[in-house]
């Protein structure tokens, strides 16, 4: 029988004694719509209805508490379907003890130890199912030990084309882990150690063009330590970790696919380091965060084939992303994808109260990843992976092969409580390589200048970002309000070429032609204006528009596919093109309960949370009901 089936008979007593408190929370999303699977520049529309209900049971009683959650869905939007108990845990605190059984979230460290957390609307979940206990020792020392077992799955791909409630391969991974932590080690210091083993089960594509898999087994250790330090204005947070992996049976791997052999070391390490720290003295303050996480190196044929890639890092391991997550929507759909196993990089932000009423932040981020490769062909012929390291701790490189990312973020917040009026605008400007290849060939002629040298030809997609969102809300009669959001956004794709001569036996060229660069220009657009009133009711029209598609498919262009609103809006002269129109009302029935219901077409993108990303499907035709409610 189940762990889980086993916990809830247990709890049973718990549950019906007459002391118990409890509490319940219901979550309800229901929708009809149609989608496109976009690929090789053909779109296809199928049905994509889904329905997805969620219960959470909440109760306490002296110094238990126990929360499950179950779940029917039939599909979800995101992920497998799914019917029964979905999550579990009984807990039981004291003043020095407190033991947890069940599903476990929570970190140690920053995340670089363990970062176990979910996101429903992700079909992300790197929980662990086990037991953690935590013990605090004369007022100064904790001590924290976990084992438990993560069972995850996951996506080949986080854009179009990818159907996202299939779940490519699976994986699962046992974890134990030892923590211990001294507070006050020095006035306002505190020091943590801990210690991670785990046995991961991994899914391996023995054909590159089939879904043919098996289970390979990869086991690591990773010890690790924190130091944090907060002073009268300022704190301080350094955390480091080490891994050694290691495939014990590394001979039975070597596959081949595609007449390429996939060559795997039996041992392998890495490493990871994040550094924080702000100063705030007054009315202003100032964060500066480094991060610098090496566990893997793989070639381009193992890293864009993830089931190939088995030297990444766990499903529970989640470091801090060292640069900004956005709330604009069009910005959050165009974020930088970190890789977790192969990036450093830094990010600063600034933030300032100029007076009561005016806030300015400002952020500034940027980042590559270590290793850059490039077919090599030698003198005999022979074509093989060359890698190149960039060894700057917390310094990112500019090279095209390193894949380098920037960002500027600026934005402005003004309040004036006459009209209560709350306005803010932000500016963004983003710069990052997202394709690369390269190609160096010995040369071999007549000119004696030629053969000495190797010629290099690089071939890269660099995309530039202009983006300026603004947000206004004013205060109406009767505590009502209305509030506008509108954003811009330009795109500047290039499309670039470059060619140089490197002498033999050096690392840096002597002879760089032009840089050849193509640009496409894109433009988007997104709107919505909102009516409502705090905590009773609100209506939401919605605006998305973009110039064209990078696929070259039109979307919303034949009118016989027209919902009610777009048939409206066609007939008043409206051109709809790669347009998309909705409208929402809520509805709050009490504090705690609301019902919200959507009509119209939604455009897809990625939706990130922690450094995960997802494509989420746009959505033609949709209606769509959701209903919360807690008590």
């Amino acid at each position: 029988m189940k762990i889980r089936t086993l916990l809830l008979f247990a709890v049973c007593p718990f549950l019906i004694a007459q002391e118990t408190q409890f509490s319940i929370g219901l979550s309800s999303f229901n929708g009809n719509a149609k989608t496109t699977i976009v690929q090789f520049g053909k779109s296809e529309f199928y049905p994509y209805n889904f329905g997805e209900h969620y219960l959470d049971l909440s109760a306490w009683r002296g110094d238990w508490s126990f929360w499950t959650n179950l779940e029917l869905s039939s599909p979800p939007r995101i992920g497998p379907s799914f019917a029964g108990l979905r999550k579990l845990r009984l807990s039981w605190e004291r003043d020095n003890y407190n033991f947890i059984l069940g599903d476990l979230y929570g970190q140690i460290g920053r995340g670089l130890g363990l970062n176990m957390w979910e996101n429903q609307s992700m079909d992300w979940d790197s929980t662990l199912r086990g037991a953690w206990l935590k013990v605090k020792l004369r007022q100064q020392f904790k001590v924290d030990l976990i084992t438990g077992k993560t069972k995850g799955g996951r996506h080949l791909g986080g854009g179009e084309g990818i159907d996202p409630r299939r779940r490519d391969f699976a994986e699962d991974e046992t974890v134990t882990a030892l923590s211990g932590r001294m507070e006050d080690f020095l006035p306002g210091t505190n020091v943590g150690v801990y210690l991670i083993f785990m046995n991961g089960r991994r899914s391996w594509f023995t054909s590159r063009d089939s879904n043919d898999l098996e289970i390979v087994k990869v086991t690591s250790i990773k010890p690790g330590f924190l130091l944090d330090y907060t002073g009268q204005n300022f704190d301080l947070y350094l955390e480091g970790t080490s891994r050694s992996a290691s495939i014990p049976d590394v001979d039975s791997l070597y596959s081949k696919t595609h007449s390429m052999w996939h060559h795997y070391e039996r041992q392998t390490s890495g490493r990871g380091f994040h550094f924080a720290g702000s100063f705030y003295p007054g009315n202003w303050g100032i964060t500066v965060e480094l991060k610098d996480y090496l566990y893997d190196m793989s070639s381009p044929d193992q890293r864009t084939h993830l089931p190939f890639r088995l030297g990444r890092s766990s499903l529970v391991t989640g470091p801090p992303i060292g640069f900004k997550e956005h709330s604009s929507t069009l910005l959050a759909r165009t974020p930088h994808v970190m890789d977790m196993d192969d990036e450093l990089g830094f990010q600063v932000e600034f933030n300032k109260q100029i007076n009561e009423n005016l806030f300015l932040l400002f952020n500034y981020s940027r980042s590559s990843r270590h290793t850059t490769f490039v077919k090599e062909t030698d003198a005999q012929f022979n074509i093989a992976w060359k890698r190149s390291d960039h060894d700057r701790l917390f310094i990112p490189s500019t090279d095209y092969g390193f894949y380098p990312f920037h960002e500027g973020y600026v934005e402005l917040t003004y309040r004036y409580d006459p009209l209560r009026m709350d306005f803010s605008a932000g500016l963004a400007q983003s710069s990052e390589v997202v394709i690369y290849s390269g190609h160096s060939a010995y040369k071999a002629g007549s000119s004696e200048w030629l053969s000495g040298r190797s010629k290099m030809f690089e071939l890269f997609t660099r995309r530039n970002l202009f983006s300026i969102p603004t947000e206004l809300t004013l205060g109406l009669p009767r505590n009502m309000f209305i509030s506008f959001d509108i954003e811009h956004q330009w795109e500047a794709q290039e499309l670039g070429s470059k060619t140089s001569f490197t002498p033999h036996g050096e690392s840096r060229p002597d002879s760089v032609k032009a840089v050849e660069i193509d640009i496409v220009p894109f433009y988007y657009r997104y709107s919505s204006l909102t009516v409502g009133k705090a905590s009773r009711f609100a209506f939401s029209f919605l605006f998305d528009h973009l110039s064209k598609t990078k696929t070259g498919d039109v979307f919303n262009a034949d009118p016989e596919q027209d919902n009610a609103l777009e048939d409206l809006m066609r007939r008043n002269q409206i051109e709809l093109a790669n347009k998309w129109f909705g409208v929402e009302a809520t509805l709050y029935v009490t504090s705690s309960t609301f019902l919200s219901i959507f009509y119209g077409s939604i455009q897809g993108g990625l939706k990130c949370e922690n450094g995960i990303c997802v494509y989420v499907p746009g959505l033609e035709d949709a209606s769509m009901l959701s209903f919360t409610t807690n008590f």
